[in-house]
């Protein structure tokens, strides 16, 4: 969630920014419309559009809105679609003309078959046969079956508001930046005025190897207009890229803005698309089938659009032109269309080599993609437009390449350490594409932006708004949201801290800390520390190379563990059941983590730690038919971690670094070793944990996260000190936590679990009539959780270890596990508003426990696609 409402954050600041007037010459006959159902007044995407008796042509957008210019004298524009009857009208040569394209249905014929609107099917269908030559074909058309491959890519991508009105112009807060709007941009189509407020262009080199299958692309120069102080800008260029993948229509599933669509050539599309066969049209001289398609259910995460398919042996996509349709289960994008072209291109160096290898092969040569992103569509409605386009060039085929360009294990890409430092002379050689003058003005246009004082007070009120934190100087105090909170052990309590990091020039060091006081137990707590970083980035700047040092001295939880959000914020203070089984914790401690770009990191550890109870907790013991109190439990601990997580992408927030989902698995391993007499250590043992995680994308189900985890402690230690599981006692949902398991209520020396969370997209509620219109998910999950404890571990008056947690009248609240698992499933509905999450849970087993809940229901805010 931070890294969406940074997005948002940086979204909301560009209300200052701009784009060129494109100017109409007198002699051109322009003609701008709608398409729409003449019954249903509904707007028609995809209509094929053009002036009568030429080529000159394109189709709707999502909206039906078209935009067509010609110096020809033509005074006839010719509409058909699928479905509908063909429609000519006059228009007035060399003049500027709107018109509105009133669509009639008909029954329309395809060589043998005649299909009736809303009575498709597959047998016998010609456009159905051709798509399945098209599959079949594929593995023989897709670049990755080459031995190698390289070229050079280069891809421009901007971003705008839309819809900039002349109240917008004349709003107060832009009566001291009129630079904005020199330079600001008229959409053809629907004649609404855009202002650019991002830039970012980049040159790469791609390098591909069939065996051992690798690909690598090595980014040569990169340049954006963005500021540094404001956000993340290695994160917020991770986030575009996440948002803009490489899209190849020969994969089964396609990834864009962080969601799967199936892909028209998988082989299920037949099942899940409607194909039609348009005409047919020779590209470069080669017969190709011009076909129509469409998702059966309109609220599916697919695609809608045409492709042209080669009429030869090949049957290879020479040009493939998509969107979506406009009640599809998509959160914040209005409109998306993507264009892809294909040609055969050959190798600079030879034809062919003496073996007769080939060096010709059918390749992508330009690809764009554009967006409109918003909370609402409509005519008033303002939204943000992002375009992506990415040209091809220089391509070698099946020229063996050096193995030292694929080192760096599952690593996909790497950054010269000079790519943002490039000057103009090497722009001039490696932009495929030059800048038009738009282009050139957004650069300028941006830099001046980033010195304006009233856009610098937006942004940083933007960031106070989402994250919590102001600018104090080189002070950023925060989180404002846990400066305040509750519970049943420290009544009201009061925090104040955040972070300094501009102590050196190049940031390389960044202190925080907080106090806080609570008005009931009356203590002071705090916490301070440091990071170093001992590379040549600044801290915080992936990967990390750093030495960290801290001091804590608060109260802790056990078996509470939140991600990506602060225990103290005010909205956590409210959890079912009692909050009275607390340990003040005291440490100190040192990290020294290093990570690679080829998702490999190792940490070494060592830290002192003092526990003691608080609530009703007691750290009391049986030894020799004795009860004792022990005050507090001391253990010194060193360790090591090894992570392993190719591929991973990060947006760094001030207090989080979130990461980017991707395909790839996550592997976690860690040792502990309690270090018995060093600084008053009481016990000795050892720890092992692992945990695995995977991201599965079952288009068209949606996505599942799927984690497994386990422990083993060897040796003799207190409860404080065993694997204390993860609850969760508040009314918000954690992935990763028992939401349905009291604080303290398990622990164990040993343990295995299973966490599946299944976000199925909507594609039941996408088949329910009235349900659709209100884009919901489904959500199922389970967790199972299984552990033991060893004998050495339970207490008894041999061991003397301290006795599990009762309540005031004696009963036992903590408990080990028998033979069977801890388990609890859910079934949920998201997207609700398109940011809630209502998930009804249910306990399956150790029910008999004292004060637990057999259901409940949680909630979660997350802003999703």
């Amino acid at each position: 969630m931070p890294t969406k409402f940074t997005f948002l954050s940086f979204f909301c600041c560009a209300a200052l920014l701009h784009f060129p007037f494109s100017g109409k010459s007198q002699s051109l006959t322009t003609v701008r419309g709608q398409a729409i159902d003449a019954k249903s007044k509904e707007p028609l995407p995809y209509i094929n559009i053009q002036f009568d008796g030429t080529g000159i042509g394109t189709t709707s957008d999502v909206n039906g809105n078209f935009y067509l210019e010609t110096k020809e004298n033509r005074s006839a524009l010719k509409a058909s679609y699928v479905g509908y009857q063909t429609q000519t009208i006059k228009i007035n040569v060399g003049q500027s003309n709107q018109v509105t394209l009133k669509m009639e249905e008909e029954a329309v014929g395809l060589g043998p078959l005649t299909v009736v609107a809303g009575k498709y099917r597959n047998k016998g269908n010609p456009a159905v046969e051709l798509i399945r030559k098209v599959i079949e074909h594929k593995d023989r058309n897709r670049k990755e079956g080459f031995d190698y491959y390289h070229y050079q890519k280069y891809e421009k991508v901007e971003f705008a508001l839309n819809n900039i009105t002349d109240g917008f112009r004349n709003n107060f807060m832009f009566k001291k930046t009129p630079f904005l709007f020199n330079n600001v941009d008229t959409n053809k189509a629907t004649g609404k005025v855009n202002l650019a407020f991002f830039f970012r262009e980049l040159s790469s080199d791609i390098y591909y190897r069939k065996s051992p299958a690798s690909q690598k692309e090595y980014v040569r120069g990169e340049h954006s207009t963005i500021a540094s102080s404001f956000v993340d800008v290695p994160g917020f260029a991770n986030y575009i890229d996440n948002m803009y993948r490489e899209i190849n229509f020969y994969e089964n599933s396609i990834d864009l803005v962080t969601v799967a669509f199936v892909s028209p050539l998988s082989p299920i599309a037949p099942q899940l698309y409607r194909f039609y066969i348009q005409d047919t049209v020779k590209i470069k001289g080669t017969p190709c089938v011009h076909l129509y398609f469409a998702p059966r259910e309109k609220a599916d995460l697919g695609f809608m659009g045409n492709l042209w398919v080669a009429l030869d042996s090949t049957y290879a996509v020479r040009k493939i032109d998509v969107g979506i349709p406009k009640d599809i289960n998509l959160n914040w994008v209005n409109e998306l269309q993507l264009v892809q072209e294909y040609d055969w291109e050959e190798s600079a160096t030879a034809i062919s080599d003496s073996l007769g290898t080939t060096k010709r092969g059918l390749m992508l040569t330009r690809d764009e993609i554009f967006m409109d992103f918003g909370i609402g569509s409509g005519e008033k409605k303002r939204s943000m437009l992002g375009r992506k386009t990415t040209t091809y060039r220089d391509y070698e085929i099946n020229t063996p390449l050096p193995d030292s360009l694929f080192k760096g294990g599952a690593a996909k890409v790497f950054r010269d350490p000079n790519s943002d430092k490039r000057n103009a002379s090497f722009w001039e050689t490696h932009r495929i594409d030059t800048l038009s003058r738009h282009e050139q003005g957004i650069i300028a246009t941006v830099d001046t932006l980033l010195r304006n004082k009233p856009f610098i007070f937006i942004s940083k009120a933007a960031r106070f708004l989402f994250q919590g934190y102001v600018a104090l100087g080189d002070f950023d105090m925060g989180s404002v949201y846990s400066f305040y909170n509750f519970n049943e052990i420290e009544g009201t309590r009061l925090k104040f801290g955040g972070f300094y990091n501009k102590a050196l020039p190049d940031k390389k060091l960044q202190l925080e800390g907080y106090a806080a006081y609570g008005l009931k137990d009356e203590h002071w707590k705090g916490y301070f520390g440091g990071r170093y970083s001992l590379g040549d980035k600044p801290v915080n700047v992936f990967p990390f190379n750093e030495l960290k040092l801290w001091y804590l001295n608060d109260l802790k939880i056990p078996g509470q563990d939140l991600q990506y959000v602060n225990e103290g914020n005010l909205l956590l203070s409210f959890k079912r059941g009692l909050n009275n089984k607390q340990l003040y914790n005291e440490t100190i401690g040192a990290q020294y983590l290093k990570e690679s770009q080829s998702g490999f990191a190792f940490s070494v550890f060592a830290k002192n730690t003092g526990l003691k109870p608080a609530g009703i907790l007691k750290f009391d013991y049986e030894l020799t038919d004795q009860y004792l109190i022990k005050p507090q439990v001391i253990t010194s601990e060193a360790g090591f971690t090894l992570r392993y997580a190719p591929n991973e992408q990060f947006y760094q927030d001030i207090s989080f670094r979130t990461p980017i989902l991707n395909r790839y698995p996550i592997l976690e391993f860690k040792y502990t070793k309690g270090l018995k007499g060093i600084f008053g250590s009481e016990y000795d043992y050892h720890s092992v944990d692992f945990k695995v995680e995977k991201i599965f994308y079952p288009a068209p189900l949606g996505i599942a996260d799927v984690i497994v985890e386990g422990g083993r402690i060897f040796g003799t230690v207190p409860y404080p000190l065993l694997d204390v599981h993860r609850a969760n006692q508040t009314y918000v949902y954690q992935m990763e936590s028992y939401n349905l398991m009291n604080f303290l209520e398990f622990i164990s020396d040993k343990h295995v679990s299973g966490n599946v969370n299944w976000n199925l997209g909507g594609f039941f509620f996408n088949r329910m009539p009235v349900v659709k219109k209100f884009k919901l998910r489904e959500v199922l999950t389970f967790k199972a959780l299984w552990g033991g404890l060893d004998a050495a571990n339970q207490p008894s008056k041999d061991n003397g270890l301290l006795r599990f947690p009762v309540d005031e009248t004696g009963r036992q609240l903590t408990y080990s596990f028998n033979a069977q698992p801890y388990m609890e499933a859910g079934i949920g509905i998201a997207n609700i508003f398109r940011f809630l999450r209502v998930d009804y849970i249910r306990r399956l087993s150790y029910l008999d426990h004292p004060n637990v809940s057999s259901w409940g229901i949680r909630t979660r805010i997350k802003l999703d696609y």
